[in-house]
């Protein structure tokens, strides 16, 4: 399978209910716990454009600092490239099934160092180098159809992409 480009829409304006619950998110960034708990009480609204063969990103909130909270919609068989992630990130997964790659960057090369696969309710958390957008480097097939949250330090399309 090859990796996909995904497309990237912006959710219209929330109720301020949930615009307060999306900055819980990024004001608990380093805090593994207080995202896991808000992740299982977190029940996004809205019905999430679909990309065939791909996924969709969509932004439910980005503040000025570039920290953003996202839903990824996964169709079956999706692939990311390999990529980086800027300082902190977390990926719940609402429904479904992702397998993750995760790879160290050495003097020879990208190097695989574990795969694993996040079913509902599991979650990965990554805190790495503040500046750097090659934290986390990870590729990521949807194994079934998905939905995914994500809570990201600085906007993920800064992410270092890998041949």
């Amino acid at each position: 399978m090859s990796s996909c480009i995904a497309k990237t829409y912006t959710a219209p304006n929330p109720p301020e209910a949930e615009k307060k619950v999306l900055r819980g998110f990024i004001d608990s960034l380093t805090n593994e716990s207080r995202l896991l708990s808000l992740s299982t009480q977190f029940q996004p609204q809205g019905d999430f454009p679909h990309a065939p063969h791909c996924y969709s990103r969509n932004i439910l909130m980005r503040m000025e600092s570039g920290a953003e909270v996202m839903i990824a919609r996964w169709d079956q068989d999706a692939v990311t490239p390999i990529h980086g992630h800027p300082q902190f990130a977390f990926v719940y997964v609402l429904q479904g099934q992702l397998q993750m790659e995760h790879y160290h960057d050495t003097d020879q090369g990208l190097l695989l160092a574990e795969t694993i696969i996040k079913n509902k309710g599991q979650h990965i958390y990554a805190a790495g180098i503040a500046g750097r957008y090659d934290n986390a480097i990870h590729r990521v097939t949807a194994l079934t159809p998905s939905l995914s949250l994500h809570v990201y330090s600085d906007d993920a399309l800064k992410g270092k992409f890998f041949s």
